[in-house]
């Protein structure tokens, strides 16, 4: 390993999360001397965090609800389906030789929790009135109690995080982003363009979408790259199953 030298930081990263997360159990990692790569790469940090991920028919209602939303031609940045998360915690960037302490943590505090059963609801928008800034759809809690493991995450995540968040956990899917003083490709952008979408997410206030369950937990690696963020999962933790 000591031969190998990465050209990228991202390589670098790829490594370190393969030292850490490849080990078998119960094994722990030791430097040969002089393997500066391996150091390196244990120096690094990975921009983390921790949510539910979303199955393949609440991304396609995502997907159905930005199509409709896109007609009022506001100047939005959608965030493509296939990235979006319930997110319980945001922990910006961790230390790797932290990230074990982190998943372990992580682990202990959800054990008592079993699976949550959500659904998928209509659109919304932050602030809750005047001119949207952020708009997503809503999720409502069935069975379980998803304030509760939220809580749990933050609570055991947040000695690893780089800083706290003091925003009451309000659940929701983020369909994207109102861009402001400039209009997009189509034209679109302007103040009436906007106050359309605000009408649009009004009348699909309402609206209801899938059933899921969050059976597991995941802590997720985030990358940022120049086609949009890439997640990688560093670690599944299921929720309790009862016999």
């Amino acid at each position: 390993m000591g031969s190998v030298i990465p050209n990228e930081r991202s390589e670098v990263k790829n490594l370190a999360r393969s030292l850490l997360f490849g080990l078998p159990q119960g094994e722990t990692l030791h430097f040969v001397q002089g393997d500066s790569i391996a150091r390196q790469a244990m120096s690094e940090t990975l921009r983390t965090f921790v949510a539910v991920e979303l199955p393949d028919e609440v991304r396609a209602y995502l997907a159905e609800c930005q199509a409709r939303l896109k007609g009022a031609g506001a100047n939005v940045k959608w965030t493509p389906p296939e990235q979006v998360h319930l997110t319980l915690a945001f922990l910006g960037n961790v230390g790797v030789e932290d990230l074990p302490a982190l998943v372990e943590a992580v682990r202990t505090a959800v054990a008592p929790f079993g699976p949550v059963g959500l659904r998928a609801t209509g659109t919304g928008q932050f602030p809750p009135g005047g001119v949207p800034r952020v708009v997503w759809v809503g999720i409502e809690v069935r069975t379980g109690d998803l304030a509760g493991l939220q809580q749990a995450v933050a609570e055991a995540a947040g000695p690893f995080a780089e800083k706290h968040e003091d925003r009451r956990f309000h659940p929701h899917l983020t369909l994207g982003r109102v861009r402001f003083g400039r209009r997009g490709r189509g034209g679109g952008g302007g103040p009436g363009d906007v106050r359309s979408l605000g009408r649009a997410i009004a009348e699909m206030a309402g609206e209801t979408g899938p059933d899921f369950e969050a059976a597991e937990i995941v802590v997720f690696q985030s990358d940022l790259g120049p086609q949009g963020p890439t997640y990688t999962p560093l670690a599944r933790l299921p929720l309790k199953t009862t016999a």
